[in-house]
């Protein structure tokens, strides 16, 4: 949501600095065809008091033409900078997106690893787990494209997790007395199925 909407104030004040740009142009291009018609003026006077008049036109003039290519200049400087901080900002929106994406599905791995996997295995599979992600975050673009469900779908096959099975239906019955004592928390849930088969 921040990215889109960075996305649509820069491309608004790109449209408010191009209609000023033009206005800029334009009134630039009257300033020098005035200034060279009042030039033109002051080389034909025939008196010096019209030559004194049509010079300090031409002064007056040829002072506002500077001041305006001055700001052109200047909005120009700006637009170049603002294009660097839209850049750089977009960049850090998809860094965290980028990074988030990668925490989540890092912690989803790391759930089905120990739920899922062999106690001996867990280690060397968190290992996998980190280099996988790493891997896969490489490719910024196919690892933020497309739904996170599909990236953890790649990452059961490469990781040789297998597919969690489905809940039973209807209400679970309660355990006999006694059952839960040697669990290490609360309403752990049951193991899923080994993640591997015997072949």
């Amino acid at each position: 949501m921040t990215y889109v909407l960075l996305l649509f104030m820069s491309s608004a004040v790109t449209d408010m600095e191009e209609r000023r740009g033009g206005m800029l142009a334009e009134v630039a291009d009257m300033c020098l065809g005035l200034a060279r018609k009042l030039h033109e003026q002051a080389m034909a006077a025939e008196t010096p008091e019209e030559t004194r008049a049509a010079a300090g036109a031409f002064h007056r003039i040829s002072r506002s033409l500077r001041q305006t290519l001055a700001l052109e200049a200047r909005l120009e400087r700006e637009r170049a900078r603002q294009a660097r901080e839209d850049e750089r900002c977009a960049a850090e929106a998809r860094r965290e997106r980028l990074r988030a994406r990668k925490s989540h599905v890092g912690q989803v791995g790391s759930r089905l690893i120990w739920t899922e996997a062999e106690r001996d295995e867990v280690g060397a599979l968190l290992v996998d787990l980190s280099r996988w992600l790493d891997e896969e975050s490489f490719f910024e673009d196919a690892f933020l494209e497309g739904p996170v469900e599909d990236l953890i779908a790649r990452l059961r096959g490469d990781l040789g997790l297998a597919e969690a099975p489905d809940p039973p239906s209807g209400p679970r019955p309660d355990p006999p007395a006694g059952e839960n004592d040697d669990l290490a928390f609360d309403d752990a849930p049951a193991p899923a199925a080994r993640r591997r088969s015997s072949a």
